[in-house]
Parts: structure tokens; C-alpha cells; sequence
């Protein structure tokens, strides 16, 4: 995800690109690809980078283990700055800014995989769900509970409480 952008670097401030993003996940083996549209606006000290980026993702529901196809949509907005002056070469120190800046590099490159990967760990859910009412698994069997009833019956009584279990079936409990 490396894109030269020393022409829009030497440009006046106001000047824009847009190009589609098309490129696969940094830091993902399993062909999964980010879409959209980025748009680049040349600020007076560096690049200011809006994105909308979307990600076909697959993950499993935290209750059923059940495999789900989401798309996440990430809202990219970043300044970034560069390191070297296009036209002098000469290196430029950032404005002060501690964090969320996106360096370009010596050679006017802007690398969007880090920042990429990190918009795309914060945007998950902790804990994903394939609806609402998931009802998870049996603890004894493993059984989908979506599914049906599982095989399990009622749960065993300790022995130890059997005489507080008599209470309850005597009072229709």
C-alpha cells in the first residue's frame, strides 16, 4: 500500500488526488482486499488523507462458533508529513504532534498498511455475535442451541442438594 505522492507534494495547497484503493490486508494471508475511495488534499505543511475503506472480513460468533461474513467500513481521516522537501531535498522536521501522524517517507512514499491494520483492529467488536438472540452452546454437549434443543436433558442434580431439588418438584417449582 505505497504511494508516491512527490507531484502532489510540489504542488500549491488546495491541490487534491483521488484514487480507488484496491490493495490486499496488511499483515492477512487469506486474500482478503481493501476497497474504497482515498482522497488526498495538499496542506500548506504536508497531506491531509480522507478514506473510506471497506473490508470483507470473516470471523466466528462468540457465543455459537458459527463462521460470519461481515464487512467492516473504517473512516480514514490522518495528516501526514513529510520527511525530505520534494523540491529541496533537504530534510523537514514535522509540526509537533505526538501521535496519529503519518510520515512520507525520503522518497515521497505514503505507506497505508500500518495505519491501515491498526483502523482495522479498532473497528472490531469485541465480542462478535451472528444476531442478537444467539443462544451460544451447550456447556455439557457442544450442541448449537440456535439450532434445537440439545440432547443433554435436564442437568444432573448434585446429591447434595437433592433434598432442596424434592422442595421445588413438591411445590410444582
Amino acid at each position: 500500500m505505497l504511494y508516491n505522492v512527490s507531484q502532489l507534494l510540489m504542488e500549491p495547497t488546495g491541490s487534491t488526488r483521488r484514487f480507488e484503493l484496491d490493495d490486499p490486508v496488511p499483515g492477512e494471508g487469506d486474500g482478503r482486499r481493501a476497497t474504497g475511495p482515498v482522497h488526498l488534499l495538499r496542506t500548506h505543511q504536508g497531506l491531509l488523507l480522507s478514506a473510506t475503506i471497506r473490508v470483507q472480513t470473516e470471523a466466528e460468533c462468540g457465543r455459537c462458533l458459527t463462521g460470519i461474513a461481515r464487512q467492516s467500513v473504517i473512516d480514514l481521516e490522518e495528516e501526514c508529513f513529510p520527511t525530505v522537501d520534494p523540491s529541496t531535498g533537504r530534510r523537514v522536521f514535522p509540526p509537533d504532534v505526538t501521535e496519529g501522524v503519518l510520515h512520507i517517507d525520503y522518497s515521497q512514499m505514503l505507506d497505508l498498511s500500518d495505519v491501515l491494520r491498526q483502523y482495522l483492529l479498532t473497528s472490531e467488536p469485541l465480542k462478535i455475535l451472528c444476531r442478537e438472540d444467539c443462544k451460544g452452546i451447550c456447556p455439557e454437549c457442544g450442541a448449537d442451541l440456535n439450532v434445537g434443543v440439545c440432547k443433554c436433558g435436564e442437568a444432573q442434580v448434585d446429591p447434595r442438594w437433592g433434598a432442596l431439588a424434592d422442595l421445588l418438584n413438591r411445590d410444582g417449582g
